[in-house]
């Protein structure tokens, strides 16, 4: 079952608030003020969260603020109780990023209505992530990984294949089996690593000479960004190989790509792609119809020759057309 919290200060709302929910098979927690709040959104990672703004010891506004810095809680939609007479106010709320308001006194069906629809959107969002993430995954030369502790906890058969490996052998290798010292700055790398997990916004873009399963060094980049998998903080992100280092450099001209000219306005559509807009935040980023910006899409991946956003991605990662934060 779905679980919900309830964030409400008035005993008599929150307790008919709550048993009313429960009826309509949801699970459901309760807290009476932001502080707690957040502690049973720590422990219960509910799917959706129902809060009032005016409360003590810590207000919804702070509530919300706090569990968007925490990158287990920060996607969890919420939606805000508000009194009449702090209309004006939940303003303030929808720009910090909430998701929907409703009025008190309320009806309790139209609150029903409310996260119902609340949830199919949040699925909506999350079964498209997932598609963007498969559509990663079946890249043919992206290497995507999760890793934590020296190990990779998740990896792709093309992270293994950039390092000479079938994706059954390598589920023994570890980072460190990776970084030769006679190619690479071993302890750098590995410090590097351990700093960035210990950041929970933490990210990191790294090149270095890799051992390969056939002796011969491969150049790669590593980019990567904090998650919590699995309860653990972990790096999540995607590693390619640049070149194949025994190879005659004064041949590496014929595998460089050759980047098409991309107009001011293409650059822009392209990098905001790479932040995960959609075509509807798209357009009113840049103040264009939602034509106008499919039609951008189509012209990039046309120029760029990628069959999916994926793809293009990568390309855009790969020549530099946009900054990895």
């Amino acid at each position: 079952m779905k679980k919900i919290l309830i964030i409400e200060d008035d005993n008599v709302l929150r307790e008919n608030t709550a048993e009313f929910i429960k009826g309509q098979n949801f699970d459901v927690y309760i807290a009476e003020d932001g502080l707690m709040g957040v502690q049973q959104t720590l422990k219960h990672l509910p799917d959706l969260i129902l809060c009032d703004i005016s409360m003590p010891n810590m207000n919804g506004y702070d509530f919300y603020k706090t569990i968007k810095q925490i990158k287990s809680t920060s996607t969890i939609p919420l939606v805000f109780f508000s009194a009449r007479t702090e209309i004006e106010d939940i303003r303030s709320g929808m720009q910090l990023g909430a998701d929907d308001y409703i009025t008190k006194p309320f009806n309790l069906y139209e609150l029903l209505k409310v996260i119902n629809t609340r949830l199919a959107k949040y699925n909506t969002l999350k079964q498209i992530n997932n598609e963007k993430f498969h559509a990663l995954i079946d890249h043919p030369t992206l290497g995507i990984y999760i890793y934590h502790n020296n190990k990779f906890l998740f990896y792709n058969n093309p992270l293994a294949n950039i390092f000479g490996y079938n994706y059954e052998d390598f589920a023994s290798i570890n980072i460190v089996d990776l970084l030769d010292e006679k190619n690479c700055d071993k302890k750098k790398i590995l410090n590097d690593l351990d700093r960035c997990l210990k950041d929970s916004t933490g990210s990191i873009s790294i090149k270095f000479k890799a051992s390969h399963k056939n002796s011969n060094p491969v150049l790669v980049e590593l980019f990567g960004t904090v998650i919590t998998y699995k309860g653990k903080p972990s790096l999540a992100g995607n590693v390619f190989k640049i070149r194949d280092l025994n190879k005659n450099l004064s041949n590496s001209k014929d595998n460089l790509e050759t980047i098409p000219k991309l107009t001011h306005r293409e650059l822009e559509v392209l990098k905001l792609i790479c932040k995960g807009k959609s075509t509807l935040e798209t357009s009113k980023i840049l103040f264009l119809g939602q034509r106008t910006i499919d039609t951008y899409r189509s012209k990039l991946l046309d120029k760029t020759e990628s069959k999916n956003i994926a793809e293009l991605m990568m390309y855009a990662i790969r020549n530099r057309l946009i900054k990895i934060e």
